[in-house]
């Protein structure tokens, strides 16, 4: 009864999950407006270590919805529990300008919507 109860307490939400070298979590509000615009819950979640790429691949496979984010001091990535850890969606630099971030954050809902991506410009 313990494992049932367990299992139907996990609400489907996108995982975020950053590196907690990141100090100033003012950052990553963005990417969380985005998803709220998107009328999709999520959980924002400190990690010890890994990159945005593994922590994004992480957060997607404990994402009841299969979506995961993951951020680091470098980049920020859109993952999908169907994809190889080296492969996600989208990746863009920590420093993305807040219209990037909020797109990244829209697109992680839209996937589980299966709407069309918006377009993330200059994702260098």
């Amino acid at each position: 009864m313990d494992n049932i109860s367990r299992f139907a307490s996990k609400k489907p939400q996108i995982k975020v999950y950053y590196n907690e070298n990141i100090q100033d979590v003012e950052y990553i509000k963005e990417i969380l407006l985005g998803i709220e615009e998107e009328g999709i819950p999520y959980q924002l979640e400190a990690k010890n270590s890994g990159s945005a790429v593994q922590i994004g691949h992480e957060a997607s496979f404990e994402s009841t919805l299969g979506v995961g984010i993951g951020i680091d001091k470098n980049e920020i990535v859109l993952h999908y529990n169907k994809l190889k850890e080296d492969s996600p969606i989208f990746r863009i630099k920590f420093t993305s300008k807040d219209k990037q971030k909020r797109s990244l954050g829209a697109n992680a809902a839209r996937l589980v919507t299966r709407m069309p991506f918006k377009e993330i410009e200059d994702l260098g």
